[in-house]
């Protein structure tokens, strides 16, 4: 079987995959609620799986593998930040559903709008996030250009394989909705955990006799990629440990993840989520194995997101590489539906009808949908001018969309103090001091992460300016929280809360 032989049926079968999820979420996508968050009826089933394939992506699939292959035992971070995040999930997300629900929030900005009174603060952190989230579909994107690259070998070029990837992606996203997309991700992580089981047993029989033999290998000639900081040289216990905060905090910073909370059917199933979840990191260890099993079969020589897909170009049949390569390109196409439509409602519903509300919610449905190809492009664009390992680009990106956790968490649950001028002020500081140590290469900074460190600068503003500023009248946040926290006095007035005009 050639080459574009097994491109060509993956692609089909992935093409198969994206109309089933079309026709099944259709039905369901006729306004904006139904499209992106499904009315909340999403049962706890299908938001396993939407959590899964949000969070279990192509950078699971090929960029950690990568990132070990490169760094070592540093991969080991994203393991840890996901267990982590799921001990915060587990106590806020429930709050937000109930939050969500009772005012009818679709998107994140909608929470900050309605926790500070404030329209040009909703109006700025969704075009913050939506440029941010940029970096996410970017991820996605050149994921699925390395898997044509190795298994297409030369036939089909870079630009062609993200061309192809921005199509399949947006037409999915466009008619689908987010229950179309949750149907696709139930077939993409059966298909990717099936193949990394494949990979992670195959691979350590073929090459190395037994599991024990293997992880014998690994001691003897690759001893600096099982410590820290060790071959990586500078990534560290310390930049491990603010790594797994910073980006466990910035998890649920994510529009598209925080939008899930929303899409739940109960506070209940977001709970059984983060009880569960964690199962999924069996993967990550599976992965990281795989790429430290690819040094020592492929030598240290070869492209970081490169490396799984050309195991499995080495290991397996022609004909056994189809499963493979339609797991890997909905590992990409997949994840990045959410990312899409959060991006395109956020620009849409916060920005545009923000700015003009008079414009009805059936036209800011129809832009919503409509700005799924643009924003999908301008993400297309950025991947075959600026390519990048996969990893390095969500650390990067995990650093901004991090700093959103005062705002959301802090002062969005927990300090009513919190003001609208401390959540601004906090933000900028924390993306100057962000982009100030990356673009400068001093991540880490003395072993931290630039990001944790930015961050720390951004909760010191914060609370300095929130106790400087007014902050919005106890009677408003008594009626906000009225469902998310019962055991405050209830509020006569109507069960909505009246948007402050800045």
């Amino acid at each position: 079987m050639s080459d574009d032989l097994i491109l060509g049926t993956s692609f089909i079968i992935v093409f198969a995959v994206t109309l089933f999820g079309a026709g099944v979420g259709k039905k369901k996508s006729t306004d904006m609620e139904g499209w992106l968050v499904n009315n909340r009826k999403m049962g706890t089933f299908l938001v396993w799986f939407l959590l899964g394939s949000e969070i279990y992506t192509i950078f699971t699939f090929e960029g950690l593998a990568g990132y070990a292959y490169i760094n070592g035992a540093a991969a080991f971070y994203n393991v840890a930040l996901n267990d982590v995040a799921y001990a915060i999930g587990f106590m806020v997300l429930p709050t937000i559903w109930l939050i969500g629900k009772r005012f009818r929030y679709v998107t994140q900005s909608d929470f900050i709008e309605g926790r500070y009174q404030s329209k040009n603060l909703g109006i700025f952190v969704a075009l913050a996030s939506a440029l941010i989230m940029i970096a996410y579909i970017d991820l996605n994107i050149t994921g699925l250009s390395a898997v044509i690259q190795v298994i297409g070998q030369g036939s089909i070029s870079p630009t062609w394989a993200d061309t192809i990837g921005f199509l399949v992606l947006a037409g999915a996203v466009f008619f689908g909705g987010i229950r179309g997309n949750a149907w696709q991700a139930v077939i993409k992580d059966v298909l990717m955990l099936v193949a990394v089981v494949i990979l992670f047993v195959v691979i350590p029989i073929r090459y190395f006799g037994s599991f024990g033999y293997m992880y014998g290998s690994f001691v003897r000639k690759i001893p600096s990629h099982l410590v820290l900081p060790g071959v990586s040289k500078k990534l560290g216990p310390v930049w491990l440990i603010t790594t797994v905060i910073l980006n466990a905090v910035g998890q649920w910073m994510w529009p598209q993840w925080f939008g899930v909370a929303y899409t739940a059917k109960s506070p209940r199933t977001l709970k059984l989520q983060a009880v569960f979840m964690p199962f999924y990191q069996l993967v990550k260890v599976a992965v990281i194995t795989i790429g430290f099993a690819a040094v020592l079969i492929l030598g240290t020589s070869k492209p970081g997101n490169n490396v799984i897909m050309m195991l499995a170009l080495k290991t397996f049949p022609q004909w056994f590489l189809i499963l493979f390569t339609v797991a890997a390109i909905l590992a990409a196409i997949v994840p990045a539906g959410p990312i899409v439509m959060t991006s395109s409602s956020l620009m849409a519903k916060n920005v545009v009808q923000g700015l003009n509300p008079r414009i009805s919610d059936t036209t800011v449905y129809k832009m919503t949908k409509a700005l799924v190809f643009p924003i999908t492009i301008i993400a297309l664009f950025l991947t075959i001018v600026v390519p990048s390992l996969i990893v390095s680009i969500l650390l990067v990106a995990y650093d901004f969309i991090s700093q959103l956790f005062p705002a959301i968490v802090l002062g969005g649950l927990f300090w009513r103090r919190a003001t609208k001028e401390g959540v601004l002020a906090g933000m900028l500081s924390g993306w100057a001091v962000a982009a100030y140590l990356v673009l400068t290469k001093h991540d880490p900074i003395g072993g931290w992460n630039a990001g944790m460190v930015a961050l720390l600068v951004n909760i010191v503003v914060f609370w300095l300016v929130s106790l400087a500023t007014k902050p919005v009248p106890k009677e408003i946040l008594t009626n906000f929280y009225q469902d998310a926290f019962p055991q405050t006095p209830a509020d006569p007035s109507p069960n909505t809360v009246e948007v402050i005009v800045d």
